[in-house]
C-alpha cells in the first residue's frame, strides 16, 4: 500500500464561504459545500483533524506506541509461529471477552464513515504506522515483525478514537488483549 507522506502536527482553520455557495448533491452529499472563496476567521488546534477524540488518539500514538512497538516486533521474532497462529486466531475467532479482530474493524470503518470521520482514521492509522517505521528504524527485526507491530499500533490508536463510543468487547478487540496474554484463546 502507498503512503502519502505525513507530517504532523497539521495546521487547521476555521473558514467561513465567500460569495455563492453550492453543493453537488444534498442527497449524496449533504456535508460538502462548494465555494469560490473563503475567509479564515481563526486557527484551531490541529488535534481536531482526528475526530471528536484526536486529541486521545496522539495520545496513544506519540506516548503509547513508542513503548510498545519494540516489544510486539520482538515477541513475534521471539516465536514467529506460535504468534502467527494467535494473531491467526485473534483476526478470525477473538476470545472470550472480546470479538474478533477482523469483526472488531469492521465495526469501527462503519462507524467513522457514519459519523463522517473515515478521513480522520485512516490519517490516524498513518501517523500510528509511521511511528512503528521510526521506532523499528534501528533495530533488526523482521518484515512480519514489523507489520504485525504496525497492525497492532493503527488497532490501539484506532480504539483510542472510538474508545466513547464503543464497549470493553470491541476495544479489547481492538488493543488485542488477547494476543498479550499468555495463554491463547481458541
Amino acid at each position: 500500500m502507498a503512503r502519502k507522506p505525513v507530517t504532523w502536527p497539521v495546521r487547521l482553520w476555521i473558514v467561513e464561504p465567500l460569495g455563492e455557495i453550492g453543493n453537488w448533491s444534498q442527497r449524496y452529499y449533504p456535508y460538502r459545500l462548494l465555494a469560490h472563496q473563503i475567509r479564515v476567521l481563526e486557527e484551531t488546534d490541529g488535534h481536531l483533524a482526528l475526530g471528536a477524540s484526536g486529541r486521545d488518539a496522539l495520545d496513544v500514538i506519540q506516548q503509547q506506541i513508542p513503548e510498545r512497538a519494540a516489544r510486539w516486533a520482538a515477541a513475534w521474532d521471539a516465536d514467529p509461529e506460535g504468534m502467527r497462529e494467535r494473531y491467526r486466531n485473534w483476526v478470525q475467532c477473538g476470545g472470550r471477552t472480546c470479538g474478533s479482530g477482523r469483526w472488531a474493524r469492521s465495526v469501527t470503518y462503519a462507524t467513522s464513515r457514519a459519523r463522517r470521520e473515515s478521513a480522520a482514521q485512516r490519517w490516524i492509522e498513518y501517523l500510528a504506522r509511521d511511528t512503528v517505521d521510526q521506532v523499528l528504524a534501528g533495530t533488526v527485526v523482521s518484515q512480519a515483525a514489523s507489520l504485525y507491530a504496525c497492525g497492532r499500533a493503527t488497532d490501539l490508536a484506532v480504539a483510542a478514537q472510538h474508545q466513547a463510543r464503543f464497549d470493553a468487547y470491541v476495544l479489547d478487540a481492538l488493543r488485542g488483549v488477547d494476543l498479550d496474554s499468555a495463554t491463547v484463546a481458541v
